[in-house]
């Protein structure tokens, strides 16, 4: 099927948003990236505190990604059962797996270079309390751009809606609008240094907390 130049427009603003916003990212001193990973953090554990959360999947940070490891080691520390994605195979199947970790001192390098478990325990995931998503650009109506692969469209779509979709990013990720696709899914959290931002369908609501 022959692509129409609509299509082709919106994939180019798409990649022209997730280049610069990556680029900001990126740009960012390793210490600062540090610096404000902490802050978004505590951000997300005073949420995950609000929704009594037991069970939540969060990813393992990869190069200049808000940094999860701390997070992760805390949720564990305090009793949240946590579950890491895997990328299955070399990822050209674009398929996650996913596996409860007990703590990230045992990891190997798997495709694109992304740390995962070398032990993987499979697990359910119908009775997750929340999901927290990495971003490469997003804007205020919880659309969200990642590496372009789908892994987490094709994810997302499958679970049930009443899971708590959270999306962490620093401040500089953000862009005006992001031009939606068909299989595009929206986060309903997102979490930088700076706020929380509520995404209300079309509508924001904007929370500083500094």
């Amino acid at each position: 099927m022959m692509q129409d130049s609509s299509d082709r427009n919106i994939n180019q603003v798409r990649i022209d948003l997730r280049g610069e916003a990556l680029a900001r990212r990126e740009a960012i001193p390793s210490e600062k990236r540090s610096e404000l990973s902490a802050s978004v953090s505590d951000k997300v554990l005073h949420e995950l505190d609000i929704l009594n959360a037991r069970f939540v999947h969060c990813y393992i940070s990869f190069r200049s990604e808000v940094e999860t490891r701390s997070l992760i080691d805390t949720m564990l520390a305090r009793g949240i059962r946590v579950v890491v994605p895997v990328v299955e195979g070399d990822g050209s199947g674009g398929t996650l797996v996913h596996t409860e970790i007990q703590g990230l001192t045992n990891l190997r390098t798997g495709a694109f270079g992304i740390e995962e478990p070398v032990e993987q325990t499979p697990s359910a995931l119908e009775a997750l309390d929340a999901i927290i998503i990495p971003m490469v650009a997003f804007d205020r109506h919880g659309a969200r751009l990642g590496y372009g692969k789908g892994f987490y469209d094709r994810f997302l779509r499958g679970l049930p809606c009443d899971i708590q979709r959270m999306g962490l990013a620093f401040s500089v990720q953000e862009v005006a609008a992001i031009p939606l696709l068909p299989h595009d899914e929206r986060v309903e959290t997102i979490f930088t240094e700076l706020e929380r931002i509520a995404v209300t369908d079309a509508n924001t609501q904007t929370i500083d907390e500094q």
